[in-house]
């Protein structure tokens, strides 16, 4: 783990040229596209739209400590297993780094087997293939 995170740090400082922090208005408004895509697309539990904004090698961790990988989550989506009824989202802000953007935000989410949740979401959105795609996903309960 410990040399992931330094060749992590050593691959950002080598992209220098391309960090930006505040992502530019038409990468902001495409991965909110893309979150809302993905939002729409879990509640309506469409699979085929998963699959094509969720990048083949994600890490998908819900606030229970359950980690997913893309083919696991889109499953309990299109199963029912996890019914999602609502989705809202607060507090956004968006970071770029490269073709990747970190978004964290608040958000409300209703199941219908877990009730509510309040969270804090951390969501990892890379440029794959021309668009954008979720890499990782991490969500903590809030008090």
């Amino acid at each position: 783990m410990k040399q992931l995170m330094q060749l992590s740090i050593v691959l950002l400082a080598i992209t220098g040229t391309s960090w930006t922090a505040e992502p530019s208005s038409s990468v902001k408004q495409a991965v909110l596209n893309a979150e809302s895509a993905w939002k729409n697309a879990v509640l309506k539990s469409d699979g085929n739209a998963l699959d094509k904004l969720l990048s083949s090698d994600l890490s998908y961790t819900h606030s229970s400590s359950k980690t997913q990988t893309k083919e696991q989550f889109i499953q309990d989506v299109t199963s029912h297993s996890t019914s999602y009824k609502s989705i809202d989202f607060e507090n956004t802000k968006l970071r770029q780094y490269g073709e990747v953007v970190v978004v964290t935000q608040s958000a409300l989410i209703t199941t219908a087997q877990t009730g509510t949740s309040h969270l804090y979401l951390t969501e990892v959105w890379a440029r794959q293939g021309g668009h954008w795609q979720m890499v990782s996903r991490q969500a903590t309960k809030l008090p």
